[in-house]
């Protein structure tokens, strides 16, 4: 009887590994990934494999890259469950061997099986390849299941990984002047604060941008809210494009926005993100391989005639929502609005006559900011 239970259990074993979908030669294409992988902007080296067409990479070795990002999450093994277990925000406690090189051709490869709980919530849809050992999970499915972005860029070659800032973390901070080689490297995205950049180069300013490195309309006017339906004069070629349809023809290395003037008074922060968010998703999908900076909107003088409207105080109210939306999208933040302030106003030597707009001078003093709090492109 013993005798029999012992063959019994043996057939139900080798059943039970038969039955795994592994990986069969003909069946599945797998190799070393060779792609470029960028994490907030910085190449980062971070071994995985591309399976049939995807990029898979082991967990840990993710968890280890982002551990200082706002998207890190744990990872840990529930014994009785045999289930994989992620806790997002937790600290990623490491165990060697994290990001160490892959062999070219693995010893054991098969569909993993262990179930995944994420924040105690199980997640089915997170199919995974047991490769020698340790799980390997699509990029993209880890990104949609844990908050961070991914995106690809086919021309470079180049994997994308953006998460999100922890509080005051997305903010540019002081760096040694960048010099005129970083202002080369800018698109300038906005409304009328924007269109000065270009005019006033035109007109005995140097040390600006000429109009070729400024998006905006013919007239300097753009409302956030129409953002899908604005027309950018590309003065490159002449053209009126859309703002995506710029982003795909030149794909700038930096492209700093700064919008949220016009219309100042009609938006709720749900709104103004809410708009926002949907402009930048859209010139990433454009443009993957972008790294856009978020700008403040910029002080008004005492001059200014409309302080009902448009105030200093709500002006630092908008900044507030920006920096937020940025930790959020995983976008670095500037802080414009302190390049101008002097005693929390635009000093009435900066503006052109109507308490709003800048003058050249000014231009010239965020030229210098932007120069001294310049993004680390890795």
């Amino acid at each position: 009887m013993k005798k029999r239970f012992r063959v019994l259990a043996c057939l139900t074993l080798l059943a039970l590994v038969l039955s795994l979908p592994a990986l069969g030669a003909g069946e599945t294409d797998m190799q070393l990934s060779t792609q470029t992988l960028k994490v907030n902007g910085s190449a980062v080296s971070c071994p995985g494999y591309n399976i049939d067409g995807s990029n898979y990479f082991k967990l840990r070795d993710l968890a280890m890259l982002l551990t200082d990002t706002g998207s890190r999450f744990s990872v840990d093994y529930d014994t009785e469950r045999d289930a994989v277990v992620i806790r997002r925000g937790a600290e990623y406690a490491p165990i060697g061997g994290e990001l160490a090189p892959a062999p070219e051709q693995p010893e054991e490869v098969w569909r993993s099986v262990q179930p995944v709980v994420i924040d105690g919530v199980e997640h089915s849809e997170l199919g995974a390849w047991n490769i020698d050992g340790s799980n390997y999970f699509r990029l993209r499915d880890l990104g949609d299941a844990l908050g961070f972005r991914v995106d690809y860029d086919d021309v470079t070659r180049t994997v994308y990984l953006r998460t999100r800032f922890d509080p005051g973390k997305a903010r540019l901070t002081e760096t040694e002047d960048a010099g005129r080689e970083y202002l080369d490297k800018i698109i300038f995205l906005g409304e009328c604060t924007t269109y000065g950049i270009g005019y006033y180069y035109r007109h005995g300013y140097p040390e600006l941008c000429p109009p070729t490195q400024v998006w905006t309309t013919s007239e300097g006017y753009m409302y956030l809210a129409k953002h899908a339906t604005t027309k950018i004069y590309y003065s490159l070629t002449g053209e009126k494009l859309s703002i995506p349809e710029c982003a795909e023809r030149s794909r700038p290395e930096i492209l700093v926005i700064t919008l949220g003037l016009n219309g100042f008074g009609a938006f709720t922060e749900e709104s103004y993100k809410g708009h926002y968010r949907d402009l930048v998703l859209s010139i990433w999908e454009a443009s993957p391989g972008t790294e856009i900076i978020l700008n403040t909107i910029y002080p008004v003088a005492d001059s200014y005639e409309y302080q009902s409207l448009i105030n200093n105080e709500k002006i630092c109210e908008f900044n507030g929502w920006i920096e937020s939306l940025a930790e959020e999208l995983g976008c670095r933040f500037l802080n414009g609005f302190e390049a101008l302030a002097e005693d929390g106003k635009l000093p009435e030597n900066l503006q052109n006559g109507d308490g709003l707009h800048l003058d050249g001078k000014a231009y010239v003093k965020v030229m210098e900011y932007i120069r001294t709090h310049a993004l680390d492109l890795g």
